[in-house]
């Protein structure tokens, strides 16, 4: 039998990077885990700015190194990014996630990888002009770009080989690829399937992206759409399924088509993303907020999002076991419901439990284990100037399952 018998709910993992400057309020905040060696995982991790009322003022991201989870602290960060500001203008850096070939990986015929220890990140840079206040409206930017780093790992460093601007038109003569989001890359064969979203005419529609490496390093060499344009779909995930199949999720936005941001849906492939199908819609079953596919280490699949009010709040994170069909959602659990732990959010405001994500990574004790991380703010430090609380910042927790757990590599 498989199936998921819980989630932990463990204490804050990452809250104030090491080099915060002393007249600011900086905190940890969304969290990306992937495997870096054949016992040691990494956690991308991004960094907003508090205080300024300014929302999503994401200012850089660090990489932190484990073995076990308890081994996640904020001692073990290495800086990937951070923002850009002058007087009248200010660049926002977006969270960094990518794809890593963890050190000591085999092919599937049991050679050595060629292209283990290596890996590459994304994030997605935004440049805004300040008003006489000091702030910006994150919805109107001036300039966007990527940032394009190639990582490599020894067994002692983790390295950035090479950080480079690029257009996002650029990176695919046949799309512009626009954004990326919510799981890091899964292995294909020496490639890896990485989730992004594309823009066509004015409308961004979601789909995997096929990255190889090459003289270059790490490169997107194709993309195939998953969500129509009927609909805004963003912020994708992508698993892979026990039986080989891909399962893909994104986050629906009213944009386009009115009352869809509550809804839920799956697809499937079952060509290796050549071609994709939708196999469960869910109306109105979560709120207004990101939402992301999953997977147990023994494999079972599940979406999570946040419970209702069909509204903006995300104060309980919940999630839905696929059936074995994988045609529609099991019962709803909950994994965390912040105001019956932390009571009331301090500000007054309403907490937000958000961005889950998943990843199954093998740690010391040799075990596999999937970590779902997301974090815990306070809406008044995102959209106002409140003092953040304890209980802000990075969570990393550990989704418990009954079956044999299926590697994601082999070692």
């Amino acid at each position: 039998m498989t199936g998921i018998t819980g989630i932990t709910k463990g204490r804050v993992a990452l809250t104030i990077p090491p080099d915060t400057p002393p007249d600011e309020v900086w905190r940890y905040g969304l969290g990306f885990p992937f495997q870096v060696a054949p016992r040691k995982a990494g956690l991308f991790c991004n960094i907003r700015k508090d205080g300024t009322k300014s929302i999503d003022l994401e200012i850089g991201s660090d990489v932190v190194l484990f073995d076990e989870l308890e081994d996640i602290r904020a001692g073990n960060a290495m800086a990937l990014s951070r923002y850009e500001i002058e007087k009248t203008f200010i660049v926002r850096k977006g969270p960094v996630l990518g794809g890593f070939v963890p050190l000591g990986a085999k092919s599937a015929d049991g050679d050595p990888h060629p292209h283990a220890g290596t890996g590459f990140g994304l994030a997605m840079g935004a440049r805004h002009v300040l008003d006489e206040t000091g702030n910006y409206d994150y919805r109107d930017d001036a300039d966007r770009h990527a940032e394009l780093f190639q990582f490599g790992y020894d067994g002692k460093d983790f390295k950035i080989l090479q950080r480079e601007y690029v257009k996002v038109e650029s990176l695919l003569s046949e799309w512009e690829l626009a954004g990326n989001f919510v799981t890091n890359a899964i292995p294909d064969g020496r490639d890896l399937l990485y989730v992004m979203l594309a823009k066509v005419v004015k409308l961004g529609v979601s789909g995997v992206s096929r990255w190889r490496h090459g003289a270059d390093g790490w490169r997107p060499v194709s993309f195939v759409p998953v969500t129509g344009d009927e609909v805004r779909w963003g912020e994708p995930s992508l698993i892979r399924d026990g039986n080989g199949d891909l399962l893909f999720s994104a986050r629906s936005d009213c944009s386009v088509l009115p009352g869809v941001a509550f809804d839920a849906a799956v697809w499937r492939s079952t060509d290796n993303g050549e071609t994709w199908e939708q196999v469960i819609y869910r109306k109105d079953c979560r709120s207004r907020s990101p939402v992301s596919i999953n997977q147990a280490a023994d494999g079972t699949p599940f979406v999570a999002a946040n419970l209702p009010p069909h509204d903006r709040t995300r104060e309980v994170l919940c999630y839905w076991p696929l059936n074995e069909s994988r045609t529609d959602f099991e019962e709803c659990r909950i994994a965390r419901d912040a105001p019956a732990e932390f009571g009331p959010a301090p500000s007054g405001s309403w907490w937000r439990i958000d961005h889950p994500n998943s990843a199954i990574v093998r740690l010391a004790d040799g075990a596999w284990h999937s970590l779902l991380a997301y974090r815990i703010v306070d809406n008044g430090e995102v959209e106002g100037d409140a003092d953040p609380p304890p209980q802000t910042g990075c969570y990393v927790e550990e989704v418990l399952s009954s079956g044999e757990a299926i590697p994601t590599w082999n070692f």
